[in-house]
């Protein structure tokens, strides 16, 4: 375990509004008589079995093994919740949880926005996607705010989550075609020239069989754009303290090799990616074998390394804090 604060005492490290902690209170009321039961799983990119537990416990204080292989680094969560539970967990209590409201907002949806632009961006800074009409499919779209940003810029969209409320939400004020759906259950024929999976990727159970669903509805020269919390990338966000980076929801944290790995695995070829984690694939049925390293030394080093860290936010100065902070950071993260 990275140290004692991350033993499970139910503690969260937020302070939870009202709906927050009714929300954490119904999740361990149902894991407490079984309703929401768990399963161990092996590494999803080498298949070992082999681990060194890190935490027990996510930033909400709830119950949550957090684990890294030894045989390659991926960081994962084992046990977990199975594919029920975590089904009803969405539909029950996941944006009460992690949002603090019962219903979609226009400040959620404009957080949406705000990311939908940056996503455009990066997408067309490193796949030219101007002047064309795509079909755009989001999994996991929320309120469908991202694609509202691909829809202003010309493209077809298609949005599929499991959350009713945030979808009604962006269909009934902003007039998106968005679906109740995974995407095993979509139409068969439907095909896009990008998926998107903001911030979703990290929470799917199985991912060869999702990677298996997204070449099935991938265009031959279509792109899947990926983003994740990278976890090498918590000195940068998350004030530098990977308690706060843990949530139950997620049950892969990704490193760039990580992430890598798993696609190259399925046939998906890395165009351009880096740490935060921002990343495009394309489908390559040609893809050589390849070695990649074991980062089991190198995350956890890191992650202790952030740990010892942290007191560099407990400055109330905010511009001694900031020259501090990036000192120790060029030192240190090099």
């Amino acid at each position: 375990m990275l140290s004692p604060r991350f033993k499970n005492d139910g503690k969260p490290i937020y302070k939870l509004n009202e709906i927050q902690l009714q929300a954490k209170a119904d999740v361990e009321r149902k894991i407490e008589n079984g309703q929401y039961e768990f399963e161990e799983i092996n590494c999803a990119a080498c298949k070992s079995n082999e681990y060194e537990l890190l935490a027990e416990k996510d930033r909400y204080g709830l119950k949550y093994y957090t684990v890294i292989c030894k045989n390659c680094g991926l960081v994962y969560v084992s046990p977990r919740m199975t594919e029920k539970a975590y089904a009803e967990f969405y539909n029950a209590e996941y944006r009460k949880l992690y949002v603090g409201e019962n219903v979609a907002s226009e400040k959620f949806f404009a957080d949406q926005v705000f990311r939908g632009k940056r996503i455009f961006q990066f997408i067309n800074t490193n796949y030219e996607i101007k002047n064309k009409k795509l079909d755009v499919l989001e999994v996991g779209c929320g309120a469908g705010g991202i694609l509202s940003v691909f829809k202003e810029n010309g493209h077809n969209i298609t949005g599929i989550d499991l959350g009713e409320e945030y979808l009604n939400f962006g269909k009934e004020k902003y007039n998106l075609n968005l679906f109740k759906s995974n995407l095993n259950d979509m139409d068969k024929n439907y095909k896009a020239d990008i998926i998107i999976y903001s911030h979703v990727f990290e929470h799917i159970l199985d991912l060869d069989k999702e990677l298996d669903a997204i070449k099935s509805h991938l265009k031959p020269e279509g792109i899947l754009y990926i983003e994740v919390p990278g976890i090498k990338y918590v000195h940068n966000t998350y004030e530098m303290n990977f308690l706060k980076y843990l949530q139950n929801a997620h049950v892969y944290h990704f490193s760039l090799n990580s992430l890598t790995r798993i696609l190259h695995n399925n046939n998906f070829e890395l165009i351009y990616g880096d740490e935060q984690i921002r990343a495009i694939f394309k489908l390559n049925k040609n893809l050589q074998d390849k070695i990649f390293e074991n980062e089991y030394s190198t995350i956890l080093n890191y992650l202790h390394k952030t740990e010892k860290m942290r007191f560099l936010n407990v400055f109330r100065f905010k511009k001694l804090k900031w020259q501090i902070k990036k000192i120790f950071l060029k030192l240190s993260f090099k």
